[in-house]
C-alpha cells in the first residue's frame, strides 16, 4: 500500500470523513460537523467553551497581603510550583497543534485540538497575572526560571516525545514533497512516535500537575493564596478537558483498526510504562525538593508521594494498563472538591462563576461517563 500524507491546508477532492482515520487520513477539507465518526468530541469541545474564563476576573488582593505573611518555606513551595507550571503551559500553548494538528484528518477531532491548544494559552496568561500582580519583581522570578536544573529535567521529558514526532514528521513530509530528507522515516515509525507522544502529554495532563495543584490546594485550604486557587481550580478542571481529548485519542487508536495504530501498539508497552514510571518519579523527587525545608499544614513530600502513586496507577488503568505501584488509597482526599466540584466559592465582591448555561444546555455536569477522568 502506498504511503500518503502530503501536508496541505486543503484538499480538494470530497472526503467521506465517517470513513476517514484520525490521523495520516485524505487531508483538510471542509470545517464540517453535521457527520461526526467521533460525536464525543464535538461534545467536549462544547464543554470546554462553555467553561471559557479569564484570570482577571479572579481578584488576588488578598494573595498580596497573604504573600508577604507567608514563612521563607512557604514562599519557596509556591514559588517554585509557579514556576514550573509556565514552564509546562508554554510548551502545551504551541504544541498540541504545532504536532497532532498537522496529520489530523476529522473536522470534529480538529476542533477539539484548537480550543485544547486557546485554553493552554490562557493558562499560561494567568500565571503571568498571578506573578505580576502577587511579586514585588515579576521579572526576577520569570527570568529565574531556566536556571533551576529540577524544572529543566521534568521539561525535558515532557518535551522529547513531543519533539521526536515533530522532527520525525518534518522528515516525513519532505521526503513526501520530493525533498531529500537526512533521515527516511516510514508513516509506521511516524505513527509510534505519536502515539508516544500522546501518551507523553496524557501523563503530563493527568500526573504531572498534580503536584503544583495539590500545593495550590492546600494554601487554600489554611485560607491562603486563596485567588490563586481559585486561579488553578479553573486549570485543573481544564486539563482534565484535555485529559479527555488525550484518552479519546488512545483508546481509538488502540480499539479500532481501522485507525491504523492497533498493530504497532503492543510493541509499544514497555516504553509506555517507563513514560509513566518517569514521570511519577519526577513529581516524586520534586515534591522532596519543595518540602525539603519543612512541611505546610496538611501537606508534606510522604504524603505526595502516595498521592503520586496513586494518581499514577489510575492514569495506567486508564489507558488500559495495569497499575505499577498498588496504591488503591487516596491520602488527599480534601484535593477531591477542589477538582470536581464545577462551583466556585466566591466572595460576595467577587462576580467570577465557572458554571455557565450554553445555548440553553447547562454544562455544569455531566452523566457521559466519557467525561469522568
Amino acid at each position: 500500500m502506498k504511503e500518503k500524507h502530503i501536508p496541505s491546508l486543503y484538499n480538494s477532492q470530497k472526503i467521506d470523513f465517517l470513513n476517514e482515520p484520525i490521523f495520516f487520513g485524505e487531508g483538510k477539507n471542509l470545517q464540517r460537523y453535521d457527520i461526526q465518526k467521533y460525536p464525543f468530541y464535538e461534545r467536549l469541545s462544547q464543554r470546554m467553551l462553555s467553561y471559557f474564563w479569564r484570570p482577571e476576573e479572579v481578584s488576588l488582593v488578598k494573595d498580596v497581603n497573604d504573600f508577604q505573611s507567608l514563612t521563607e518555606q512557604e514562599r519557596f513551595i509556591f514559588t517554585e510550583n509557579l514556576k514550573y507550571q509556565i514552564l509546562l503551559d508554554s510548551v502545551q500553548g504551541r504544541s498540541p497543534f504545532l504536532t497532532f494538528g498537522q496529520v489530523v484528518t476529522l473536522p470534529e477531532v480538529e476542533e477539539a485540538i484548537i480550543i485544547w491548544d486557546f485554553f493552554e494559552t490562557i493558562h499560561s496568561m494567568s500565571y503571568s497575572y498571578i506573578i505580576k500582580n502577587v511579586y514585588p519583581d515579576p521579572v526576577a522570578v520569570f527570568d529565574q526560571i531556566m536556571d533551576n536544573t529540577m524544572i529543566q529535567e521534568r521539561a525535558g521529558a515532557v518535551t522529547e516525545k513531543y519533539n521526536d514526532f515533530y522532527h520525525a514528521l518534518i522528515r516525513y513530509q519532505a521526503r513526501q514533497l520530493g525533498m531529500k530528507a537526512d533521515k527516511e522515516i516510514t508513516l509506521d515509525e511516524l505513527k509510534k512516535k505519536l502515539y508516544l507522544a500522546l501518551i507523553s502529554v496524557n501523563i503530563l495532563e493527568g500526573v504531572r500537575f498534580y503536584v503544583s495543584f495539590a500545593c495550590a490546594f492546600a494554601f487554600a485550604e489554611n485560607k491562603k493564596m486563596e485567588g490563586n486557587a481559585k486561579i488553578i481550580k479553573f486549570i485543573a478542571r481544564d486539563e482534565n478537558e484535555h485529559l479527555a481529548v488525550t484518552l479519546k485519542m488512545i483508546r481509538a487508536l488502540q480499539k479500532n483498526e481501522s485507525e491504523g495504530f492497533a498493530h504497532l501498539i503492543p510493541g509499544l508497552e514497555d516504553e509506555v510504562y517507563a513514560l509513566f514510571r518517569d514521570a511519577a518519579e519526577q513529581e516524586m523527587r520534586w515534591a522532596e525538593y519543595l518540602f525539603e525545608k519543612g512541611s505546610i499544614i496538611g501537606l508534606n513530600a510522604k504524603l505526595l508521594t502516595k498521592y503520586m502513586k496513586y494518581l499514577t496507577d489510575k492514569r495506567l488503568r486508564g489507558v488500559g494498563l495495569e497499575p505499577i505501584y498498588g496504591e488503591t488509597n487516596n491520602p488527599l482526599t480534601w484535593i477531591n472538591h477542589w477538582l470536581k466540584n464545577d462551583t466556585v466559592e466566591v466572595l460576595p465582591q467577587e462576580t467570577e462563576i465557572s458554571s455557565y448555561v450554553v445555548g440553553g444546555i447547562d454544562m455544569t455536569a455531566s452523566s457521559d461517563e466519557d467525561f469522568d477522568f
